[in-house]
């Protein structure tokens, strides 16, 4: 027996600015909206910048979407500005936690969320590793560890800025299994014709399809998945 199906999606939103440069944030709604995902992790997420309007980007998703919903930030200017990833759920989050990475450059960070799914637990991850190799492979180092401390079906999505040829690539595949890989792969980053965008899973989960959702809002495509949850 299976449990229900579930949609989940990955999406860097560049913080609502699009392929025209202007930031809209009701288009990233709408995106997210027409998915019909019950998870969804984000990549590059305002909190009260001036370039985004100094709108908690997260919080009002969560409202537009009625989703519940949880932001990490990476990287903080004063008090009040911050920039990170950001988890939306269509369950109740149970509890969050956010794990700072490794990095050389910008600073980078893992969220890790726990929902119920008909009774199970499922650990939800959500990252964007750093633009250096070197740094990528620390971060994946740790992420495997965390991964494999919650030990329940798991899922990891994240702009990992580099492609399925890559080192860092390899060393998740010894614990995760590709979504995407379903179809061979595909592009989510338009500019160089590379997929640097992925959902990796547990071996909890039975991948029953996944695509890119063709967008304007952001620089990057969104990455849909739908996984089943088995016995």
């Amino acid at each position: 027996m299976k449990l229900q199906t579930i949609k989940v999606v990955s999406y860097n939103i560049r913080y609502a600015r699009g392929m025209d440069d202007q930031v809209n944030l009701n288009r990233v709604a709408a995106v997210l909206a027409w998915s019909g995902a019950q998870l969804m992790g984000l990549q590059e997420v305002d909190k009260h910048l001036p370039r985004s309007g100094f709108r908690h980007q997260a919080k009002h998703l969560g409202w537009l979407l009625h989703r519940h919903w949880v932001f990490a930030p990476n990287v903080k200017w004063g008090p009040w500005a911050q920039y990170g990833n950001a988890v939306l759920s269509y369950w109740p989050i149970i509890e969050h936690k956010h794990y700072p990475l490794p990095s050389k450059g910008e600073p980078r960070g893992l969220l890790e969320v726990e929902v119920n799914i008909n009774n199970r637990a499922v650990a939800f991850f959500c990252t964007h590793l750093g633009l250096s190799r070197e740094e990528r492979l620390e971060q994946v180092e740790i992420i495997l560890k965390v991964m494999t401390a919650a030990n329940k079906p798991s899922i990891l999505v994240g702009d990992f800025n580099d492609d399925r040829d890559s080192q860092e690539f390899n060393l998740i595949s010894r614990l995760l299994q590709d979504a995407t890989a379903i179809t061979g792969g595909f592009e989510t980053f338009p500019a160089d014709n590379e997929q640097l965008d992925f959902v990796f899973v547990s071996h909890h989960w039975q991948v029953l399809a996944a695509r890119p959702i063709i967008s304007r809002a952001s620089d990057h495509l969104p990455v849909l998945v739908e996984l089943s949850l088995n016995n």
